[in-house]
């Protein structure tokens, strides 16, 4: 579908010195999209030839109108969430502008005071939502696109342009210098249909000020299909130029308010600096052609803006006779994902659209619940955390949960010391952890290809690629006595194409998810083991698998670590599969120079069959033995509180052929011997 793409872009500076000869990026975004779509620039040339005519009309329009307006905020959790008294400050500014109601009107140059008009053109924050659910016109959304990059498909939460006007609040816009932009009626699809703003700039309170307060001014002038007063071919200053609107004379345009060099373009005729549609910091009216012409617009089809101010519509919106009465809606945000059985969180409320009188934190995993605004809850066992919050007032009550918090296993002082995982057993078992995305593939156990056995986990990146970063997190170590601990792990993968950047990471964290250290990084090219692309589902031979050693001695003497394996797919494209087997952690404990003076302790035989013999000439009261496989799961266990020299165990016939760990406990401390059946 072709389509024509109109941006203006309106931006300003908080003081006047502080300005420079470009404000905004008009140009560029221009020349930008032009590139994005074929045949745009034909397009737009072709409708600002058909503006170009001079319309001399002025005459005063009978009719009045009512827009409904919604905003939509998009933060993450900073001053770009703006409060509602903010956006009501800004759209109670476009009602005095746009009704002639700003006092600064008497400072109007001479010359221009005749053609100042009321413009007849109300602003009304909608009180029904696309589905006539209650509203109070401002939505929220915790959402990366803060940070604006101008992106075609950015535009999720657009409600019919039909039937409201659309207004974005967004932390920055890429490129810099501009504070806000729209497009001209019509000219886009429905979804860009809205205008995107910085939060600094709407409104005269909170993160705005009143410098600056009439951007949202400026760009619904260009949303009711004004242009700049230069007309939009040129940036200000450049070229004397003609916006098509017979009452507002040729200029240049102005990133000033000398008033007293404001003829340039026609001998004897001043300019029009203190138009809204103008560049200067004084800007305080619209002409009454401008005022025809977005009269115009709100009676014509085009993008439906003749639907906004019908009786049927404002009904529709709630602006007339308004729905007061709305429930809140359930939004908060939380001070780590991350933690450890026994730790809290903290959760800070976001939720909006009504006042509220009560909340309730609840989780799967945590009790009791918490009553706070601002909630805090307790993590008493460990896995995938869902938090809710049910707010309510008088009119209802709305709830939300999240996936919100992965609990790592683990007090202080009881994790492992050796981890063994194949995926041959349940998954995930044994305190290990898989995250899950909101969409596509977690870690799974396949058969499709394994190393030591017959499963190993992977993630479906071809089929089902996820939508986020994904991970498995290793059950509690406890590193405090190691000399040494190797962690080794085998992993295959391939791209669909060299472009394919999906990226694998492991790292070690020693303060419960709170902070990591990098332990292994590849991506795209470096990651791959299949040497060349594979277009088909990959599933790899034995020789494409890879095996990596880290070394984790630097971690040793920590009491409390866990490791993380995480998979990104490329967010460009997905790539292929990734698959991983064989995670191994082996770990030597060592003594402190009292034990290793008194200790003398030997095992045998090696290898052994059903009955072992402890030889103890250390001297040591030996309090326990326990018997662990090589997950460090305790498969025997003995209690004694004794220093005899010879301790025999005979009911050692239930093991399985294999490698296990002897571990002595004595007052003094741990000693660990390797023995295998």
């Amino acid at each position: 579908m072709k389509y024509s793409l109109t941006i203006a872009f309106f931006a300003i500076f908080l003081l006047p010195h502080a300005q420079t000869d470009k404000f905004c990026g008009f140009n560029d975004a221009y020349e930008k999209l032009f590139k994005q779509i074929p045949g745009s620039k034909a397009v737009f040339e072709g409708l600002i030839k058909q503006q170009g005519a001079k319309s001399n009309s002025s005459t005063q329009s009978a009719s009045s109108f009512t827009i409904p307006v919604v905003f939509h905020v998009l933060h993450k959790g900073g001053v770009e969430n703006i409060s509602d008294a903010q956006i009501q400050d800004a759209v109670a500014i476009l009602n005095r502008d746009f009704r002639k109601l700003n006092a600064d009107t008497t400072s109007i140059v001479t010359e221009f005071k005749p053609l100042v008009a009321d413009c007849n053109i109300e602003f009304r924050l909608a009180t029904k939502d696309p589905n006539g659910k209650c509203t109070n016109g401002i939505t929220r959304h915790y959402d990366a696109s803060t940070d604006w990059d101008q992106d075609l498909s950015s535009y999720n939460y657009t409600w019919p342009p039909t039937n409201y006007m659309n207004i974005y609040i967004v932390r920055s816009i890429a490129g810099g210098g501009a504070a806000a932009y729209t497009f001209l009626p019509g000219s886009v699809p429905g979804n860009m249909d809205a205008i995107v703003a910085i939060h600094g700039y709407v409104g005269s309170i909170g993160t705005g000020n009143n410098f600056v307060s009439r951007v949202l001014t400026h760009e619904t002038g260009h949303w009711l299909n004004l242009q700049h007063i230069w007309g939009s071919t040129n940036n200000p200053g450049v070229a004397c130029g003609d916006d098509g609107v017979g009452d507002t004379p040729l200029t240049k345009g102005f990133t000033n308010c000398n008033l007293s060099n404001a003829i340039i373009c026609t001998p004897g005729i001043k300019e029009n600096i203190q138009n809204y549609m103008e560049y200067s910091y004084c800007c305080k009216m619209f002409t009454q052609g401008q005022r025809s012409r977005m009269h115009s617009a709100l009676n014509s089809n085009v993008a439906g803006r003749d639907n906004l101010s019908s009786n049927a519509n404002l009904i529709a919106t709630g602006v007339i006779n308004p729905t007061l009465n709305c429930t809140p809606l359930a939004a908060f945000l939380q001070s780590a994902s991350i933690t450890c059985v026994g730790n809290n969180i903290g959760f800070t409320d976001q939720s909006y659209n009504a006042p509220i009188s009560s909340w309730q934190w609840s989780s799967n995993l945590s009790a009791p619940v918490s009553t706070l605004q601002n909630g805090i809850l307790t993590f008493t066992g460990a896995g995938l955390a869902q938090v809710k919050l049910k707010v309510t007032n008088q009119y209802g009550s709305d709830s939300l949960i999240k996936q919100a918090v992965t609990v790592l296993a683990g007090p202080t002082g009881s994790g492992n010391i050796n981890l063994s995982q194949g995926f041959e057993s349940a998954f995930p078992g044994n305190d290990w952890i898989k995250t899950v995305p909101t969409q596509g593939s977690a870690f799974q156990q396949t058969t499709l290809a394994a190393t030591g056995g017959s499963v190993s986990a992977m993630i479906d990146n071809y089929f089902d690629n996820p939508n986020s970063e994904v991970n498995i997190f290793s059950p509690a170590l406890n590193l405090q006595n190691a000399v040494s601990s190797q962690l080794s792990f085998k992993y295959a993968y391939a791209q669909q194409t060299t472009n394919n950047n999906d990226r694998f990471r492991v790292m070690i964290s020693n303060d419960c998810g709170a902070t990591w250290n990098m332990l292994f990084n590849k991506t795209g090219t470096t990651l791959s083991t299949a040497g060349v692309p594979v277009t088909s589902p990959f599933s790899p031979y034995a020789w494409q698998w890879k095996t990596e050693n880290v070394d984790l001695t630097p971690y040793s003497g920590n009491m409390l670590a866990h490791i993380r394996f995480e998979f990104t797919p490329d967010v460009n494209g997905p790539g292929n599969n990734f698959f991983i087997d064989d995670i191994n952690l082996s770990s030597a404990v060592g003594m402190n120079e009292l034990e290793i003076a008194i200790a003398s302790v030997a095992v045998m035989p090696i290898p052994f069959k059903d009955v072992l013999t402890i030889r103890n000439n250390s001297g040591l009261k030996i309090r326990n033995i326990q018997v662990r496989d090589l997950s460090s799961r305790i498969v025997k266990e003995y209690s004694l509180n004794s220093n005899e020299e010879k301790i025999v165990i005979s009911d050692l016939e239930s093991l399985s052929e294999g490698v296990y760990f002897l571990e002595l406990n004595s007052e003094k401390g741990r000693i660990t011997k390797k023995i295998v059946k």
